[in-house]
């Protein structure tokens, strides 16, 4: 049996997107869309999924991603330390 999911629906995201910023299609004086939560949400996804994946093996895990460990390791922290309060952001 295949467990894995399939993988991301851009198609899916971009609606998402669209959605937000609909209103500035047709008003983009008043209209104020807030796109913070996007990178944020797909960054902390993205990089607890890798480590859940790798059992915590950040070299594995960074070289899926296409970057070095260090990098991989201070975004990691950076994530893990803004889900606890700890930095106020990215």
């Amino acid at each position: 049996m295949n467990d894995q999911l399939p993988p991301i629906n851009k198609d899916h995201l971009k609606k998402l997107i669209r959605a937000e910023l609909e209103l500035t299609w047709f008003d983009n004086k008043s209209a104020n869309p807030d796109m913070s939560w996007v990178t944020p949400a797909v960054l902390e996804i993205l990089f607890t999924e890798l480590i859940t994946h790798t059992r915590g093996n950040q070299s594995k895990a960074a070289r899926i991603l296409g970057i070095n460990r260090g990098n991989f390791s201070k975004k990691l922290n950076q994530i893990t330390s803004s889900e606890f309060g700890l930095i106020e952001s990215l």
